[in-house]
């Protein structure tokens, strides 16, 4: 009977541990299950905060060119308005410095909200070569090399819309190729007239 009694509490013993033990494992690989996820979350979130940072960076550099293409636009402007030149050519120049100075003003707005530098001063070689155009060959010149920069500045504020998924940038991206891509229309239509005359 006491051995009876002793096999009992042992078989009650036996499969109280077998239960602790499977629960217990069974806890464990939720548990390490678990880890794993969230090892696996922190490094997804890591890599996409390295990811961000990057296109931030990117973000600021393109924007920091169309800035410098844009100042260079104005500056080319500005240059033909002090000129003695056909109306065309001044009514386009206007129409440039003014749109171009309202770009200016929309990315240092939106550079000013994301912190972004831009650069203040132009490089004196780009003032110089700007200056140096020709007098006699002016009016085309003139055209080719806005036509030059304008397209340039089109083609980095296009890219800064295919990289960024910013609702800022993109917005601004929108307004600065509106504007360009009519000042581009532009540019052509007078230098056919230029040319045609």
């Amino acid at each position: 009977m006491i051995i009876n009694k002793n096999i009992k509490k042992f078989k009650a013993l036996s499969l109280v541990i077998t239960i602790c033990v499977s629960i217990i494992s069974c806890d464990n690989e939720n548990y390490l299950y678990n880890n794993d996820l969230y090892n696996n979350n922190a490094v997804n979130e890591n890599e996409a905060i390295n990811e961000r940072v990057q296109t931030n960076i990117e973000e600021a550099k393109i924007l920091s060119d169309v800035s410098i293409l844009n100042e260079n636009i104005i500056v080319l402007s500005n240059s033909l308005l002090e000129k003695n030149s056909i109306y065309p050519l001044k009514n386009i120049s206007h129409k440039l410095n003014k749109d171009h100075i309202q770009i200016r003003k929309n990315i240092n707005d939106l550079a000013k909200k994301k912190l972004v530098l831009l650069p203040t001063t132009l490089d004196k070689n780009e003032i110089n070569e700007i200056s140096k155009i020709d007098e006699a060959r002016f009016p085309k010149d003139y055209l080719d090399e806005v036509k030059k920069l304008l397209e340039n500045e089109i083609e980095q504020t296009e890219y800064l819309s295919m990289i960024t998924n910013d609702v800022d940038f993109k917005v601004l991206t929108i307004k600065i190729l509106v504007k360009l891509n009519y000042n581009l229309i532009q540019i052509h239509k007078t230098l056919n007239q230029i040319i045609n005359n």
